[in-house]
């Protein structure tokens, strides 16, 4: 019996045994994005803006609304005067024209928060919040969740092109 499994381990290919991540697609704002293994749906908005995760002590929020004040660069250095209000120490924040990344520490919790331009002066976020006790479980999902966070198919923004990735 174990002789067979241990075949079918070495015929069978890896991602087999890989859990699936789960797409979500948000149609009132017209994103998506790729919810990783072990995440489970807390909460989902009542006015259809987005969703909460969990898993164990992290909370993953996938969220999108309209920019009230400004634009998107306005949004983003208002996120971070939030963070800093709130503790925050961002160790990580780089903005182009159609995305921001945004990392850092409170205490022994860590922090990511992914911001991107979507159509009609709307943003899509996730923050991916967890303690640091569960940074080698967690961190390697950032950077497939950074990829598949993206606007819907033919958006563009204010600016006639669609809004950048990296």
């Amino acid at each position: 019996m174990q002789r067979l499994f241990l075949l079918l381990l070495l015929i069978l290919p890896a991602p087999a045994f890989a859990a699936e991540w789960e797409p979500y697609a948000n149609a009132r704002f017209g994103f998506a994005v790729d919810i990783p293994p072990g995440f489970t749906l807390v909460r989902e908005a009542d006015n259809g803006d987005g969703r909460t995760y969990g898993n164990g002590g992290a909370t993953l929020a996938v969220w999108a609304h309209y920019l009230t004040a400004g634009d998107f660069a306005e949004e983003v250095a208002d996120r971070r005067v939030t963070y800093g209000q709130e503790g925050w120490d961002l160790s990580y924040d780089r903005e182009t024209t159609g995305w921001a990344s945004l990392s850092g520490t409170r205490g022994d919790r860590i922090l990511y928060h992914r911001i991107i331009a979507l159509c009609g002066d709307a943003v899509a976020s996730f923050v991916l919040d967890y303690p640091q006790s569960m940074k080698a479980e967690i961190s390697p999902f950032v950077g497939k969740l950074v990829k598949s966070l993206h606007p819907a198919e033919g958006c563009t923004n204010a600016q006639g092109a669609a809004p950048a990735a990296q």
